[in-house]
């Protein structure tokens, strides 16, 4: 069993993610870095060694991905508990995942869902992923979330339209339900800008769809466009504030939090840039559209490092 003083320290005013990063030989070296307190911490934890962390829905589960080049073998693991479960392995193509759980790990329903470059989903307890493309007959899937125990995904019709979906496990495939006009909003990427991310995130009992728009000859964010999802008027909303929450973005797993008071920014974004060169931390300031950079850990050049945002 792992000593706690693997993990960072236990701070209960603490009401934002870590940033951890794992780097150096077989990612054994794990720093977490805190932003309200500007600083970082040196771990080495035996479970994370090799190992791509990522955050699920579910805030006491991690998705461990065993890095290896031809073969992925991958396990969810509870922070609370230290119990493991084991996921089928799968073919490797090189990428890191968000991993989606549809219920809590202990129901026997529990449906697993991988979204990177392609796409991999099963039941707990199945023997191997099916894996499938992310373009359905109504568009490209951009994003997907749990929210209110129901998978959400945002999908790109030819270029046009941005719309949300409700995602379904049926059979050896996932259905995509249209909700017809409804929910659907032009694609917020400007002409001239082609480059551009996409994430679904759950905030403070709200399912907020934020677009990352990147400079196409830096391959920097520009800005970014926040849009609110109203069930109850069944529409989609720009927002331009988002008041005392914040967002912390990531392509293996975003989250919200309330802001504490004087901690860290509030209606804010903190952010990783696309480039796999750049290994620093990001905060937009939705009101005035600035970008400041933070330096969260020092990682040697040119060595193999993850990044994510964690609960533990």
């Amino acid at each position: 069993m792992e000593n706690l003083c693997c993990y960072p320290p236990i701070d209960p005013d603490q009401r934002h993610p870590w940033l951890m990063v794992s780097h150096g030989k077989k990612l054994r070296n794990h720093t977490f870095y805190s932003i309200s307190r500007n600083q970082y911490f040196e771990r080495s934890i035996p479970n994370f060694c090799n190992m791509q962390v990522s955050q699920t829905n579910f805030s006491e589960w991690l998705a461990l991905f065993d890095f290896n080049i031809r073969t992925f073998h991958c396990c969810l693991f509870n922070t609370t508990s230290k119990e493991k479960i084991q996921l089928p392995s799968f073919e490797s193509d090189l990428t890191s995942y968000n991993c989606i759980l549809s219920k809590p790990p202990s129901d026997p329903d529990c449906h697993v869902l991988l979204v990177s470059s392609s796409i991999l989903f099963c039941r707990l307890g199945d023997d191997k992923f099916i894996r499938r493309t992310r373009t359905f007959e109504d568009g490209h899937l951009m994003a997907a979330v749990n929210f209110c125990g129901k998978i959400y995904g945002w999908i790109i019709r030819s270029h046009a339209y941005c719309s949300l979906v409700e995602v379904n496990f049926v059979g050896q495939d996932l259905v995509l339900r249209n909700f017809g006009q409804y929910y659907q909003i032009p694609n917020p990427s400007p002409l001239g800008y082609p480059l551009f991310g996409s994430y679904l995130v759950e905030s403070c009992g709200e399912l907020l769809m934020v677009h990352m728009i990147i400079f196409p000859c830096k391959q920097k964010v520009a800005y970014f466009r926040i849009f609110k999802v109203n069930f109850s008027e069944m529409k989609i909303e720009e927002l331009s504030c988002i008041g005392d929450r914040t967002i912390f973005l990531c392509p293996h797993g975003s989250m919200s939090t309330l802001c504490g008071e004087g901690t860290y920014k509030k209606n804010s974004i903190y952010y990783l840039e696309s480039l796999e060169s750049d290994r620093n931390l990001y905060v937009y300031n939705i009101e005035d559209e600035s970008k400041t950079l933070l330096r969260p850990a020092p990682i040697r050049r040119n060595t193999l490092y993850f990044m994510s945002w964690v609960t533990i």
